[in-house]
């Protein structure tokens, strides 16, 4: 009998390099997420492996953990974060454009 969240294809999360990328690399690194998550040893170790698949309470979990959003663990940590500066950029051209009507005469 097959176990339950066995991919079936490849896992396209990305969470062993946001670990990476959050500093949770080397020795303990599995361990530090365990206590950040409350995953088991086991359910860690898979979803690591990319040996089960994520579901969207696990998803949840491991952004808490990292300190990101849900949405970042899709996306290769690179990409994510140029994500994250064309929206800083972009909210830095809105906030300098000067409203109508408050320019001085």
């Amino acid at each position: 009998m097959a176990r339950r969240g066995i991919p079936k294809g490849p896992v396209n999360w990305f969470l062993r390099e946001w670990m990476d990328a959050c500093g949770l690399v080397g020795r303990g690194a599995q361990a530090r997420m365990m206590e950040r998550t409350g995953w088991t040893k086991a359910t860690m170790s898979q979803l690591y492996n990319g040996t089960q698949d994520y579901s969207p309470k696990i998803l949840n979990d491991a952004a808490a953990a990292l300190e990101i959003e849900p949405f970042e663990l899709l996306l290769p940590p690179e990409r994510a974060m140029n994500l994250r500066r064309f929206q800083a950029a972009a909210e830095g051209i809105v906030r300098s454009v000067t409203p109508p009507g408050d320019q001085a005469a």
